[in-house]
């Protein structure tokens, strides 16, 4: 996370693109306990069978002569009755009710104690002169846990929500927020987690040091390996989307009008990203001649300079396009400043949504940038209640980033990931059954396939896959407009 002498240096365009790297999320309905009770009684009807023998026929001879025979006897044979006897069959009713008890850490039979930590945007300003837009999400978080709670909670257990903020420079109140969630609070899982540079080896206090639950961030495929608690994205992980971005590029045409490329690394987080994107393009047939991580993130004198060296490396192997992965907001002003001489291509277009309210300098001059990105919209139905909600808390309508102009406050963020992060919580934890602990809950993850979630055209868990979101749409920057534009529809990345 960035040093506390260089961000008084940095402009509200450098935090608004390195603080959150998500903006997008209504939950579904909660299981309340169930009765069954078996089949009603089965009465079996009464069947009567009466059987009755014709009598004898009469004869009489006609007389001869003067000798008369006697008549012949007539005999009547009485008819024979059977009858079966009713047989009444009655089933026992039974009653299944599922029992609530204390089982794990942060789980107890009326309630699950859940964490939430969360950038104060607030503090930041006030203790750094800055003047980011972006709304506190605690009071959106627990207007959407109290609606979840009126539905009654999670499997008839209440949530109860502790919030802690931190301030993402340095790592000194994100650990001291771990701390007193995961040992003081005893929570069961934290919701959204830390953002900002170098945030997700923070966030490993909770998944690993703590074996606490989380859902948020972007963890590495190192990272969830040393987990010992559940990590779920509801974003697509870094990984994941280097190769979505790959594939987009292709399916519309553009991928070997670009080339060769020069992958470049905001901080080395981001190495094996860069690795897999390499590999990628190379089985493509592209030529990828630079691949470079930036090793003084923060500092933008160092990153300049080592821009500068790289950049004459770029030209001498005929590089036409830069490829930048992470949140670099000095290298993206950097490339932007050389007009149109290299392409840019951002590996994330959702960490700056701010451009609209804010472009890079000499953004007009620059030449093709392309990103890929979510383009959310009040009208998109998933996200059921929670603009209800959040519009309730705001005090005015919610819009996504790009309809707000100026220094309109951004609430979107906040609700998104409020949004988002507590559907994926709820539907996993409804599916973890009644007794909820860490592998229950990281089973029912598990045993989810396609889901619904907020935001998102495309959504899916499973075995092995631990960042929910799967809908990318390809993106170029339209200058004129000041504003991003489509180039693809939403395309699900799994497919």
């Amino acid at each position: 996370m960035m040093r506390r002498t260089s961000i008084r240096r940095t402009t509200r365009a450098t935090l608004l693109g390195t603080l959150l790297l998500a903006a997008g999320c209504g939950g579904g309905e909660s299981t309340t306990p169930t009765t069954t009770t078996a089949a009603p009684t089965t009465t079996v009807a009464s069947t009567t069978t009466t059987t009755t023998l014709a009598p004898t026929t009469t004869t009489t001879l006609a007389p001869t002569t003067t000798t008369t025979v006697a008549p012949t006897t007539t005999t009547t044979v009485a008819p024979t009755t059977t009858t079966v006897a009713p047989t009444t069959t009655t089933v026992a009713p039974t009653t299944t009710t599922i029992v609530l008890t204390d089982s794990f850490r942060g789980v107890t039979a009326e309630a699950i104690e859940v964490g939430l930590a969360s950038i104060d945007f607030e503090g930041l300003n006030r203790d750094f002169g800055l003047s980011l837009t972006y709304a506190n999400f605690g009071p959106f978080f627990e207007a959407l846990v109290a609606d979840l709670n009126e539905r009654g909670g999670i499997l008839g257990r209440r949530v109860n929500l502790t919030t802690r903020t931190f301030i993402p420079v340095g790592p000194v109140s994100a650990d001291a927020a771990c701390i007193e969630l995961t040992e003081d609070e005893q929570v069961f899982v934290v919701l959204n987690g830390f953002a900002g540079p170098g945030a997700e080896s923070v966030n490993e206090c909770f998944t690993d040091i703590h074996a606490t639950n989380l859902i948020g961030g972007h963890p590495a495929p190192e990272q969830l390996e040393r987990a010992q608690a559940s990590w779920i994205a509801y974003d697509i992980s870094f990984s994941r989307r280097g190769l979505a971005f790959i594939n987009l590029l292709r399916e519309t045409g553009w991928l070997d009008d670009l080339g060769p490329y020069l992958l470049y690394g905001s901080n080395p987080d981001y190495q094996l990203v860069l690795d897999d994107m390499k590999v990628a393009l190379e089985a493509e047939g592209q030529s990828v001649p630079v691949v470079a991580v930036n090793e003084v993130t923060g500092d933008e004198t160092a990153t300049i300079a080592f821009l500068e060296v790289l950049m004459e490396k770029a030209r001498s192997e005929g590089v036409a396009s830069f490829v930048q992965v992470g949140e670099g907001v000095y290298s993206v002003e950097y490339v932007i400043g050389l007009g149109d001489e290299f392409n840019l291509l951002i590996h994330n277009g959702d960490s700056i949504g701010a451009w609209t309210q804010e472009p890079p300098p000499g953004i007009e001059d620059a030449g093709l940038i392309l990103t890929n990105r979510n383009f959310p919209s009040r009208d998109d139905p998933s996200w059921g209640r929670c603009l209800e909600i959040a519009d309730a808390v705001a005090e005015t309508e919610v819009r996504p980033p790009d309809d707000l102009v100026g220094d309109e406050t951004n609430y979107w963020a906040a609700m998104s990931n409020a949004c988002q992060s507590l559907a994926l919580f709820e539907m996993i934890a409804t599916a973890a059954g009644p007794d909820l602990t860490n592998e229950s809950f990281a089973a029912a993850a598990a045993s989810l396939d396609n889901i619904e979630l907020p935001g998102y055209a495309f959504a899916s868990l499973g075995p092995g896959k631990f960042d929910a979101r799967d809908s990318l749409t390809l993106t170029r920057w339209d200058s004129e407009a000041s504003a991003f534009e489509a180039i693809s529809e939403a395309v699900d990345t799994t497919g």
